[in-house]
């Protein structure tokens, strides 16, 4: 979740350099919108210091706890 609090999926490993729509640069994750809370769902989402709530790797398995 970014700092808005809209779920976002991070399509890359790293952050990567973006310019926001002010013309100011910033280090972000960057990925897509997920719910269309403030954007439609698969706008480009970002955020410098996301939350993260899950990993697609854990879809699906098992609560072995």
């Amino acid at each position: 979740m970014c700092g808005l609090k809209c779920l976002g999926l991070i399509t890359e490993d790293a952050p990567k350099t973006i310019k926001y729509s002010n013309g100011n640069r910033g280090v972000a994750y960057v990925g897509i919108h997920l719910t269309d809370k403030i954007t439609n769902i698969g706008s480009p989402w970002s955020s410098r210091n996301p939350i993260i709530v899950g990993h697609i790797d854990d879809i699906g398995k098992k609560n072995e706890d």
